[in-house]
């Protein structure tokens, strides 16, 4: 047993110093440097991956070009936003009924059509600004982390010399597997709404567009038809979108009711 640890040690030692890449017989043992490897990523490593992920992701989807409808209205909304944080914005649409948007590490933002079906313009920008806020209070580098450190405990995907290795696509469809699985905290959703609160505010959009555009996610995913399986799980729990549509009005009532400065 001490024997087993002090390998281990060592191993840990390797990892951090020299940040090589290490192959054992023992495929328990792998698994679990597989692990460490993952945990000691450097950031850029992470957006590196950030990066060839979204690219599996367009090709894996309906990407619309940048003349459909749908990419031009959100072009005209998103233009003028070009980073958050120092991190450069990309927006790009899928074509698809399901209700839904999500971001990545290295800024891409990816809304799909079904979802701007749903949201008139100031309330589809609530959620490109929710989305900025995960980008911006690095939920997107946590997330693509912890999906990548449980795609390598399962699949021992690893680091090569500290730069992400080549993957296989059924390597990509597991680490987006685990990404699509993912959820966000409470204490996250919340921060990521309040970011879209304040860019609502500062932008001249309407301050309750968070709350109108969580409500009609909400109420989409009562119906007893169809519809309602569109609503994808991230916008249904932790925490549920009626109670942060509710948390929402509150703060831009509170907000109407200030004085004017």
């Amino acid at each position: 047993m001490l024997l087993k640890v002090a390998i281990i040690v060592l191993i840990i030692y390797i990892i951090v110093v020299t940040r090589s890449r290490i192959r054992l017989p023992n495929p328990a043992l792998q698994a679990t440097v597989d692990v460490l490897q993952a945990a000691t990523l450097k950031d850029e490593h992470v957006m590196q991956m950030a990066r060839k992920y979204i690219d599996y992701a367009d090709a894996q989807n309906a990407l619309l070009p940048i003349d459909d409808p749908y990419a031009e209205r959100l072009d005209r909304l998103t233009s003028r936003y070009v980073a958050v944080n120092g991190v450069p914005l990309n927006f790009r649409v899928y074509k698809t009924a399901q209700i839904n948007a999500f971001a990545t590490a290295d800024g891409s933002i990816r809304i799909f059509s079904g979802l701007m079906d749903l949201m008139n313009d100031d309330e589809l920008m609530a959620i490109v600004g929710h989305e900025m806020g995960h980008i911006r209070n690095s939920d997107t580098l946590s997330a693509m982390r912890k999906a990548y450190l449980t795609s390598a405990a399962r699949n021992a995907l690893g680091a090569t010399g500290g730069v992400i290795g080549s993957l296989s696509s059924s390597q990509w469809g597991s680490l987006a597997e685990k990404l699509a699985g993912s959820q966000f905290s409470q204490g996250q959703e919340y921060a990521a709404d309040d970011f879209s609160f304040g860019f609502l505010q500062r932008n001249g959009y309407d301050p309750y567009a968070m709350a109108s555009a969580l409500e009609k996610i909400h109420r989409t995913s009562q119906r007893k038809d169809g519809q309602a399986d569109a609503v994808l799980q991230l916008f249904s729990t932790h925490p549920d979108s009626f109670s942060r549509a509710a948390r929402m009005r509150a703060k831009a009532d509170a907000a109407k009711a200030l004085p004017a400065a």
